[in-house]
């Protein structure tokens, strides 16, 4: 009997609900599909025949995505979607349909954690992964082989006799150190690319889940609490990188990778003790870095640190349930610097009970924290989080936007904001770009970085910088 074959699929994820439009944004970055890569290196684990088609990385059209899936004709399509991204996956999954009438037409990511029923709605999707998808697409593909039912699969939406069954949900991988690294070979790898990033780079995860309850934020497809891989496994991948694929810089995707001092400092000792060289960035938070914990990552190469301020205003901040304070965000970022980290905060505009003063104290708190590099968002409601349900409580929002949303019956670039007295949704894009050129336009912010220009590469990452910063839109 021959083994299934499977193709899993990233297609075109983007929606333009920044004031950077589209093509601008991937001017900045299109980072590796880590969740599928790391789908893929399991199925071969047990042997069984899979590929990657990064189609958002290969910019591929409607058409050229339909005559690939054809070439390649596999037995099972497994498509990967955000929330945001949802009506691409659609698109892909009735293209896969049209180019593939037998095929197996999976799909999975967050959104579906939130609206199974809805997502199998369209009649070419057969199935939809809930939570980790690792353990479940095997079981998928095994039951494949043998023709057997897959109508009771642990984490899984499943269509039967066009009724909706949801199963109940499959355990969260505890040891996440049991995974094999991710199928970096499948991917193209000469697509990927960040503006402020050396080239070749790679993305990773040393955990996954996050703790915090943050209100604008949703753990329901990970779990409310972080899972981690252990230091020996997360150094032995950078390792690889570095020997294998002559990796010069990685990027480390944790929500928050310095929950742990202990184990942070131990994942520095052995990159010491491997002598591996490159540069590294990580993201997290404001209160869970420690003066030690800084000095240790900076040893080892990293010299970026990304970290959510969210609102230059405390009572914003009660509101975000962020759990931190501005006195903190002030001593994190300054200490930051002492040992030389390039900085990065995170900002929101507009988010409940914003004012006008509290806009331009978060304005002013990007620019009095000497960042090297500032990242303003509109807030959006998303589903399954205290912002949403409070926002509906409140009757600001259509309680089943998301819903219509998942149906395909909104536009996808009619995304929520909240509504204010101050400001309608034209006006807050125009704050949106109003921040940024705020930031990045100050004449000493400007002479700051022509100043540390020390290559041809940090000169055209300057240039185009600035040209993404005229393509704001209107």
């Amino acid at each position: 009997m021959n083994k299934p074959h499977t193709l899993l699929v990233k297609y075109h994820q983007n929606a333009n609900i920044r004031p950077i439009p589209d093509e601008a944004e991937e001017t900045l970055q299109v980072y590796p599909a880590l969740g599928i890569g790391y789908l893929a290196s399991y199925l071969r684990k047990y042997d069984y025949p899979v590929d990657i088609l990064d189609a958002h990385a290969l910019k591929m059209e409607s058409d050229e995505f339909g005559r690939t899936l054809k070439e390649k004709n596999p037995d099972i399509v497994g498509i990967t979607s955000t929330t945001i991204g949802w009506p691409g996956a659609v698109e892909a999954a009735g293209l896969a349909r049209k180019a593939l009438p037998d095929a197996l037409i999976v799909v999975g990511g967050p959104h579906l954690s939130v609206y199974p029923e809805e997502s199998l709605s369209f009649p070419f999707i057969d199935i939809a992964v809930i939570g980790d998808g690792e353990e479940t697409l095997l079981e998928i593909v095994r039951k494949k082989e043998k023709g057997e039912l897959l109508e009771d699969i642990k984490g899984t939406a499943v269509k039967i006799n066009g009724e909706v069954k949801i199963n109940p949900p499959r355990p969260w991988i505890e040891n996440l150190s049991d995974l094999p690294h991710p199928a970096v070979d499948l991917l193209p790898l000469d697509r990927y690319k960040c503006l402020t990033l050396e080239h070749p780079f790679f993305t990773m995860i040393s955990s996954r889940g996050c703790p915090y309850k943050c209100g604008f934020c949703s753990q329901v497809y990970c779990g409310d609490r972080a899972r981690f891989r252990s230091p020996e496994d997360l150094v032995d991948e950078i390792e690889k990188y570095v020997h294998d694929y002559s990796a010069r810089e990685i990027v480390m995707f944790d929500e928050t990778f310095t929950i742990d001092e202990k184990r942070v400092l131990e994942i520095c000792k052995l990159i010491k003790e491997r002598k591996l060289k490159f540069r590294w960035n990580i993201r997290t938070r404001v209160d869970t870095v420690t003066d030690r914990m800084l000095a240790a990552l900076k040893e080892t190469g990293c010299y970026g640190i990304h970290m959510g301020v969210e609102s230059g205003d405390q009572r914003i901040l009660k509101v975000m349930r962020k759990g931190i304070t501005l006195d903190r965000v002030r001593w994190a970022f300054k200490t930051a610097r002492k040992y030389g980290f390039i900085t990065r905060g995170y900002f929101m505009i507009g988010y409940l009970d914003e004012n006008p003063d509290t806009y331009k104290s978060t304005v002013d708190i990007a620019r009095e924290l000497d960042l090297d590099f500032a990242s303003f968002s509109i807030t959006t409601p998303l589903p399954a989080t205290h912002l949403f349900e409070e926002s509906v409580n409140r009757g600001y929002l259509d309680p089943d936007f998301w819903k219509k949303y998942t149906l395909l019956q909104v536009s996808k670039e009619d995304f929520p904001h909240i509504p204010s007295e101050y400001w309608d949704e034209k006006e807050l894009a125009n704050m949106m770009r109003k921040a940024y050129y705020s930031f990045y336009l100050r004449p000493a912010y400007v002479w700051k970085r022509i100043t540390s220009i020390k290559s041809w590469k940090q000169f055209m990452d300057l240039f185009r910088g600035l040209k993404i910063m005229m393509m704001m839109k209107d």
